[in-house]
């Protein structure tokens, strides 16, 4: 079964961004590259829908998969599940960029047969950028040729998807632990002195996200880890909140956006990342072993980047096995016994 929501199509053949002429009775490009010949398309005005398989609108979430497998992991399938489990009302769109989905896997059919407000949609970058603020960097800088060109890419995406049509992005490393909608406009601090772009949330159009990608656009480094994301929202923080003060931001409330305390989505930091690892001791129970998962908890980022090559065994009784057991089931229950 094909499950794959695909972007609107065009009436029109499709003309390499890239080197089109970008006006009429133009000869340059986007790039300014003279002696282009054929005129740029308009761009799509709809690239996909985001109502619900009822035609409501819904607040929206994505994710997005920019490594070009097509697949989804257990542990991606698992952030996945968890946020649809708990957030019923929201449409979850998951992107996958310039590469055909993979429908035979049992993770996208677990998903896609159970959760009526998940949809899985290819899309491809070039059409995706065409038209915003982004196109310009995307097509004509050598962001491609850095180490962490498929994380730059992501950084660039997750701000354009937030800003055209407004609603939550999650890393694929967070697993939900309850419902999130009551949140709005933020960004979640990791400690007192760091915050991250691993969560979002901003209304669509909202002048915060538009900031953030002139941020990305203006001072894009293709060398520096973290310089296009987590540094990134902080800089605009800064500006947006008038404060230089790191650590202030965790508790702040600023105009129209927030930055949500640590415990939110970070309860376990990346220094004590073995915390999610730790069998309980012989005098404790699974809850004394978990005391940092409190009601202030909406979502634990897992730090995938630190611990993907480290296997994880489905009999164990440490924390990350419990997270997964009772916040994405269905993909528990699949799940080979080492993941």
């Amino acid at each position: 079964m094909d499950y794959t929501n695909r972007p609107t199509t065009r009436d029109t053949p499709e003309v390499d961004r890239a080197t089109c002429c970008q006006l009429p009775n133009q000869t340059e490009d986007i790039c300014g590259r003279p002696s282009c010949t054929l005129p740029c398309t308009q761009p799509l005005k709809s690239y996909f829908s985001t109502k619900s398989s009822s035609g409501q609108d819904k607040d929206n979430a994505f994710f997005i998969e920019t490594s070009g497998n097509g697949a989804l992991s257990y542990r991606q399938a698992c952030a996945i599940e968890s946020l649809a489990l708990h957030n019923p009302n929201l449409k979850i769109n998951v992107l996958f960029t310039d590469v055909k989905i993979n429908a035979d896997l049992d993770t996208v059919q677990q998903l896609m047969e159970n959760y009526a407000n998940v949809q899985l949609i290819d899309i491809k970058v070039d059409e995706y950028m065409a038209g915003t603020l982004m196109e310009h960097w995307y097509q004509c800088t050598n962001w491609r040729k850095g180490t962490y060109h498929v994380n730059n890419l992501s950084n660039a995406l997750r701000l354009l998807t937030v800003y055209k049509f407004g609603g939550y992005y999650f890393d694929l490393d967070i697993i939900s632990v309850r419902p999130v909608t009551s949140y709005r406009n933020f960004v979640a601090a990791v400690d007192r002195e760091i915050v991250n772009n691993n969560v979002i949330h901003a209304d669509a159009k909202h002048r915060f996200i538009e900031l953030a990608i002139k941020d990305f656009v203006t001072n894009f480094r293709p060398d520096l880890w973290g310089n296009n994301g987590p540094a990134l929202i902080f800089r605009v923080l800064k500006k947006w909140c008038n404060s230089e003060d790191h650590k202030s931001l965790e508790y702040v409330s600023c105009p129209g956006f927030n930055v949500l305390p640590a415990p939110s989505f970070h309860p376990v930091h990346h220094f004590e990342m073995q915390k999610l690892f730790d069998e309980p001791m012989a005098n404790e129970t699974e809850e004394m072993a978990i005391s940092w998962l409190t009601e202030d908890v909406v979502g634990v980022h897992l730090w995938n980047r630190m611990n993907k090559d480290d296997p994880i065994y489905k009999n164990k009784t440490h924390p990350y096995k419990r997270l997964v057991r009772d916040h994405c089931p269905l993909i528990f229950s699949i799940i080979p016994e080492i993941f």
